[in-house]
């Protein structure tokens, strides 16, 4: 039985063309999510289910930039922003990248043009009681991104108007500052539901001991997010159904998360219950003294896979845990191919909310030029390739097998070096303004 990336490829259609946009928390991916379950439900999974986990909804229903001796300029709304349906107006002020040492009493009333995501900045700006801000797209030859204003920088420091621009405008708009602008924002908020997928294999001789094999199934704003993470998915499913042939030792939990285009949204509220039930359990000093283990002592590791399918590009790991981790996936690359690069690092997905709770995670990028849409309308189906799908699904589907589903003993210890759990404490604090330790609500 192989990982059959012909099989994987007709998940990412049924994912990016039939379906499209992802956004978590929209009917989209509620019927993307539905398509998953049912999907790896065919495949002999009964168990197979939808989590759903509440999540902030912003949508923009319409957005208008207008400058003083230039016209209208295309923009973009970025998602979170502040409502601005009737407009509002001042000079246009170039900040730089919004640092506080290019803020003062310039910016007061002001359109600030800023040339850096706003994030934890927004903090300062609005300190600064700007009028609104039009962010200048960064990367050449793209159309303008939604990307949110973080739900905690917006909770926490509050949001104001805010627009992109194209790349190829921001060089003009930088010559007209001083110049009269006006902007305007119509967006809508709500209270949503967004749903992680997924499904279980028992293990026939350690079942306590759960390998969690996962993937996010969402997509930005903007477009398909085909190779990121549509791709993964399919890697994801097509490793269940595989397996499901193969068996394994040990519980393989195959999870398509959501919402991680958003903040790791799924993932989060997955690692908090566990969180949540552990600390419950250990309340009980006669559990804790017999040795009783929660459902998060039994997660044992965590295999993420992100951005994957481009034929042309270049294969990477990223370890946190024990060195062991990546010393396989080196020994395995020598022996069969293809190369890898090791990194020791937190990986920007969903394998960090587990990992921030102890579980060690091993995750497979596959990176590439057509890497440059990704998080863009440009991250169409056309980038994906059967056989970019089958050079990493079979690689995966051998470290799976040989160093996690056949062995009487699995080679890993559950621990994770002081660095790596400093460096994911720092990025969650960094990134997101979160410590996950706590609280455990959602």
């Amino acid at each position: 039985m192989q990982f059959d990336g012909q099989r994987a490829l007709e998940i990412v259609r049924r994912l990016t063309v039939e379906v499209g946009c992802r956004f978590a928390g929209t009917d989209n991916e509620r019927r993307a999510a539905e398509i998953l379950r049912d999907e790896i439900a065919a495949h002999g999974y009964a168990d197979a289910r939808l989590d759903p986990f509440p999540i902030d909804l912003y949508e923009v229903a319409d957005e208008r930039l207008e400058v003083e001796g230039l016209g209208e300029v295309p923009c973009e709304g970025l998602l979170g922003s502040e409502d601005a349906p009737d407009g509002v107006s001042g000079p246009l002020v170039y900040v730089e990248g919004g640092e506080e040492c290019h803020l003062g009493e310039h910016c007061r009333g002001a359109i600030l043009l800023v040339n850096a995501e706003l994030g934890r900045k927004i903090e300062a700006i609005r300190r600064w009681q700007p009028a609104g801000v039009v962010v200048l797209e960064t990367t050449p030859h793209l159309n303008p991104r939604r990307h949110n204003i973080g739900h905690e920088a917006r909770r926490r420091f509050g949001t104001l108007p805010a627009v992109r621009v194209r790349h190829d405008v921001t060089e003009r708009l930088v010559g007209f500052r001083g110049r009269s602008a006006r902007l305007s924002l119509r967006s809508t908020y709500r209270e949503s539901q967004a749903y992680n997928v997924m499904a279980e294999l028992p293990g026939t001789t350690h079942p306590d001991e759960i390998v969690v094999v996962c993937g996010h199934m969402d997509s930005t704003y903007d477009g398909p997010g085909t190779l990121d993470n549509a791709a993964g998915t399919a890697v994801v499913w097509e490793l269940a159904r595989v397996f499901r042939q193969l068996g394994s030792r040990r519980t393989l939990r195959f999870i398509a998360f959501s919402g991680e285009e958003q903040g790791l949204r799924g993932s989060i509220h997955y690692a908090k219950r566990l969180r949540k039930e552990d600390k419950e359990a250990k309340k009980d000093k006669n559990f804790v003294a017999t040795g009783g283990k929660t459902e998060l002592d039994r997660h044992r590791l965590v295999v993420n896979i992100d951005v994957q399918g481009a034929l042309i590009a270049s294969n990477g790991a990223w370890i946190t845990g024990p060195k062991d981790l990546g010393a396989a996936v080196r020994l395995l690359a020598a022996e069969s191919g293809p190369f890898f690069t090791v990194h020791e690092a937190c990986y920007s997905s969903d394998n960090a909310p587990l990992s921030d709770a102890g579980v060690p995670a091993v995750s497979f990028g596959r990176g590439g030029p057509n890497n440059f849409y990704g998080h863009t309308d440009g991250d169409v189906f056309e980038l994906c390739s059967a056989e970019g799908l089958e050079i990493s699904g079979r690689f995966i589907q051998e470290y799976i097998r040989r160093y996690i589903a056949s062995p009487a003993m699995l080679p890993f210890p559950r621990e994770i070096p002081d660095e790596h759990a400093e460096h994911v404490k720092n990025y969650f604090k960094e990134r997101f303004m979160l410590r996950l330790d706590e609280g455990v609500e959602d």
